[in-house]
C-alpha cells in the first residue's frame, strides 16, 4: 500500500497509536484513552500532512507545515479524547494554579492507587503551591464508581464549610484546603 495517499494518514495513524499509548503510559492514566486520541490524531495530522505537501510550493516547507500540523492533531484529539472521557477531576477555583484540572480517573479503582493532596511536589501525587497547604494535607483513595477524601493535616479539610476527617465526594462538592479550593467534577 506504500506511494498511496491515502495510505500515508494510516501510517501517521499507527504512529499517533504508538505516541499516543506511550505519552499515557507515562503519566500513569488510562492507556487505552491515549492510544485512541494518538490514532484519531495520526489520521488527522497524516490527512493535514500530505495536504499541506500537496498544497505549498516547496517540498520542505509543506513537509515541516505538514509535521507541525500532524503534532498539533495528534496532542490536540490525546487531550480531547482524555479530557471528554474523564469520570472525575477537580477544577482549581483559586490561587496560583486557578483553572487547572486534575483528573482522578486512575484513582477510581477500589484497589488501586491512592492520591496524596499537598503542597511538596516530591510528597504529593497532586501539588498545590499553597503555603497553607500541608505536604501531605489529605488522601484520595478510590471506592470504584466514587471518591473517598481523607484528612491528613493538622489545619483541617473542608468540604463545602465544613471540616471533614473522611467523607465520599459528590459532584460539584466544594473542597478546601489552606487557601486554595477546589470543585470537585464527576460523570457518570
Amino acid at each position: 500500500i506504500g506511494g498511496y495517499s491515502w495510505a500515508r494518514p494510516l501510517g501517521w495513524g499507527l504512529f499517533g497509536l504508538l505516541t499516543g499509548t506511550a505519552a499515557a503510559f507515562k503519566s500513569g492514566a488510562q492507556i487505552w484513552k491515549g492510544a485512541v486520541g494518538g490514532l484519531g490524531g495520526g489520521i488527522v495530522g497524516g490527512l493535514l500532512l500530505e495536504f499541506a505537501r500537496a498544497n505549498l510550493s516547496d517540498p520542505l516547507l509543506g513537509k515541516a507545515a505538514g509535521l507541525i500540523l500532524m503534532g498539533a492533531a495528534v496532542g490536540g484529539c490525546i487531550a480531547l479524547i482524555v479530557y471528554t472521557l474523564s469520570k472525575a477531576w477537580f477544577e482549581v477555583r483559586n490561587g496560583k494554579l486557578k483553572g487547572t484540572e486534575f483528573i482522578l480517573d486512575k484513582f477510581l479503582k477500589s484497589n488501586g492507587p491512592s492520591a496524596i493532596i499537598g503542597s511538596s511536589s516530591l510528597k504529593a501525587d497532586i501539588a498545590i503551591p499553597d503555603p497553607d497547604i500541608s505536604p501531605q494535607h489529605a488522601m484520595l483513595q478510590g471506592g470504584g464508581e466514587y471518591l473517598n477524601l481523607k484528612d491528613m493535616s493538622m489545619s483541617g479539610t473542608y468540604v463545602n464549610n465544613r471540616r471533614v476527617e473522611q467523607t465520599r465526594l459528590s459532584n460539584q462538592q466544594v473542597v478546601r484546603m489552606g487557601n486554595t479550593e477546589l470543585v470537585y467534577h464527576e460523570k457518570r
